[in-house]
């Protein structure tokens, strides 16, 4: 971000930098099409992390992105949300007749525990293990980068998830990336590409709505099947990797059999004809 930068203002030197300057840029980007969460998420803050550094060891007299930000709320008719049940199952079902292991297993994995895409594709040979008799999945900062500390954690295995193969598949690779093929992107990150592959399979099966989003809707969608089939709000969190909401809920633990006790609430999708195995 700070080379991006570099060439918006045709300069390296951080003392010129002035609020104003980040101002423009800020607009620059915004009349580039940028989301304003991209904007602020991927390009503020890390300058914004940056300058404060050369702040504290003495190296600036002050931090020219402070203050600047954007409106982040989402205007009426943006706000994503999940997949309903049809548009779930055309997305497994289609992901069922694929040969690429990314194609066939990432939209199961995220339907049935609702991961990011990036956990998903950087996932390893030994995240899935048996944990107290319990298949589960575990994302940790070994396989790559989390978003949060509440990130790391461990999703038992649906019994959809067992039943369509993917414990075979995983047996299958001898060790290391489950999606190797998925070559990481210019930040070492296979979520990146992962994420335009995912984006273009979802969309040519005539999901359009741009409130979907192909990878995120997943998320979204089990949270909303949580709600409605009453899992623990505590362990519906600790599932998604979503924050506490109170000093309450970060005592203690989750214990793999409470995880999937509550996990197994949510049903299985019905998707008619089609083996839950097929292409295993």
């Amino acid at each position: 971000m700070i080379r991006e930068l570099e060439r918006y203002l045709g300069h390296t030197d951080a003392n010129r930098l002035t609020s104003e300057n980040l101002v423009d840029w800020k607009r620059a980007l915004v009349a580039g099409g940028l989301r304003p969460k991209t904007i602020q998420g991927a390009k503020l803050s890390p300058v914004r992390a940056i300058l404060q550094w050369g702040v504290q060891n003495k190296l600036l007299g002050s931090n020219a992105a402070e203050g600047i930000s954007l409106e982040l709320r989402a205007k009426q008719g943006e706000r994503k949300r999940s997949f309903t049940d049809e548009e779930a199952k055309t997305i497994l079902r289609a992901a069922l007749l694929e040969k690429e292991p990314v194609k066939r297993w990432v939209p199961w994995i995220g339907a049935y525990t609702g991961a990011r895409l990036s956990e998903i594709c950087q996932l390893r040979r030994e995240d899935v293990l048996k944990i107290e008799d319990i298949w589960c999945i575990k994302f940790v900062p070994e396989a790559g980068s989390l978003k949060t500390a509440g990130s790391e954690r461990i999703v038992p295995a649906h019994p959809a998830l067992v039943e369509c193969g993917f414990l075979k598949f995983v047996a299958e690779v001898r060790s290391g990336p489950l999606f190797a093929e998925l070559s990481p992107d210019k930040f070492g990150k296979r979520g990146g590409n992962g994420t335009k592959m995912i984006g273009r399979f979802v969309r040519q099966l005539g999901l359009k709505d741009p409130r979907l989003s192909p990878s995120h809707s997943w998320r979204h969608r089990i949270k909303t099947l949580g709600r409605k089939h009453g899992l623990a709000q505590d362990i519906l969190n600790a599932i998604t990797g979503h924050g506490s909401k109170s000093v309450a809920d970060s005592y203690g633990e989750f214990p793999v059999e409470a995880l999937y006790r509550e996990l197994r609430k949510i049903p299985a999708l019905n998707l008619g004809g089609f083996a839950q195995g097929k292409g295993t």
